[in-house]
């Protein structure tokens, strides 16, 4: 005999709706029941009245148990999401030559099999669909104004909507598009018709016409079945950590974009902590008038520093810490962590993997999964998952 509420149990199997985001801890407790109700039908025992009488609230129980849920992590989620930019992907990115060369660095290609943690639980991704990575939640950086030819507004000639169409064709679902006037970077490279924009305080932000050109730019890829959508969410890249919101001039540019992502990172300016670029107040003005302004905050965080006269164990994630402690908004669903991890300086020979060691960037990306989605318990239970798993 099969009942309403036994199907309900069964379509809450972990196998088959692990990847919809229902706690690790739940799953087998619903397993286990499951398990329980089957021995009792081979016992016969759904003759009882009280056991029948017992499975309409479980009924009741489960399915709001379920319901709320499902709600939770699809339309009220608590926290942001956690990304990774996953360089290098393996010897193809060994002839980059930026914050020095990264011929022989480890990658991430050497570690497949080595983070199912991550895998399973990691929310964004910039790239790299080889790898063991279950999301198709993608993002990526785009530098605007570096020359006429990358902007051409004709959506089969420009290189953001190519970027675009290039994710969508990989099965890809793009959340964010980090998005900047990259000059200073850009004439370095070679780009030398780059130009910057309207603020001298910041140059990495747009004109309040590249955003209309640009979201015209979609709707018009997106007629012309380009793209699949006909608009993308534009997150502001900046360099200055507070003068977007100090400065009114900015309004209106805000007013068209849908967030602010702000780079933080361990070396030059940037270093120490205390008074350095990305000294923890002036970050954190930016971030909470960004999300008290209904619009989404990015902290980009990395390259990190690794064995040098700076480094000491975990700091990558004491500097974290101190953000948080200082008032960094850490669980709001329109708070996002990314991690620019790629390799740079001292820390580019920091190992990739595996996840189970938490000097490397895999191990630095759990533990920053787990203290942004889950309490300690799921941890408890992923974890044990994963041993059980292994052996």
């Amino acid at each position: 005999m099969e009942t309403a509420w036994r199907m309900r149990l069964v379509a809450a199997q972990p196998n088959r709706h692990r990847r919809a985001g229902y706690p690790v801890f739940f799953l087998r407790q619903v397993n286990s029941i499951v398990g329980l109700w089957e021995t009792y039908e081979e016992k016969q025992m759904m003759r009882s009245g009280y056991i029948q009488a017992m499975a309409v609230g479980m009924s009741v129980i489960l399915s709001g148990w379920v319901s709320i849920h499902a709600q939770e992590t699809e339309k009220n989620r608590q926290y942001g999401y956690v990304g990774l930019r996953p360089l290098p992907r393996d010897e193809r990115d060994h002839k980059v030559d930026h914050g020095g060369s990264w011929a022989g660095t480890p990658t991430y290609a050497e570690q497949k099999g080595n983070y199912p943690f991550v895998a399973e639980h990691l929310d964004t991704l910039e790239g790299w669909m080889e790898g063991d990575f279950k999301t198709t939640r993608m993002f990526f950086e785009h530098y605007w104004g570096l020359n006429e030819k990358f902007d051409n507004l004709d959506p089969e000639k420009n290189q953001l909507v190519k970027k675009i169409m290039n994710c969508e064709k990989q099965g890809g679902t793009l959340a964010h598009i980090l998005i900047a006037r990259e000059y200073r970077l850009a004439i370095h490279r070679g780009h030398k018709d780059a130009k910057p924009g309207p603020f001298k305080e910041d140059t990495r932000i747009l004109y309040e016409k590249d955003i209309d050109d640009i979201r015209a730019m979609f709707k018009k890829a997106h007629k012309q079945g380009i793209l699949n959508h006909d608009n993308y969410k534009l997150i502001q890249m900046v360099e200055h950590p507070s003068f977007f919101a100090e400065d009114k001039r900015f309004q209106p540019i805000m007013d068209k974009c849908d967030g602010i992502a702000y780079e933080c990172h361990q070396f030059n300016r940037h270093w120490p902590l205390e008074t350095g670029w990305s000294k923890p107040d002036k970050v954190i003005q930016g971030a909470k008038w960004t999300l008290d302004q209904g619009k989404e905050y990015i902290f980009y965080y990395g390259p990190i520093i690794w064995k040098s006269d700076q480094y000491y164990d975990f700091i990558e994630r004491d500097w974290l810490k101190k953000y948080w402690k200082a008032g960094l908004p850490k669980h709001d669903p329109k708070m996002h962590y990314y991690l620019n991890i790629f390799p740079h300086g001292s820390g580019r020979m920091r190992p990739v993997g595996p996840e189970s060691d938490p000097h490397s960037k895999l191990g630095f990306t759990k533990w920053l999964i787990q203290e942004i989605k889950m309490d300690p318990q799921q941890i408890r239970e992923a974890n044990k998952a994963i041993d059980s798993d292994e052996k």
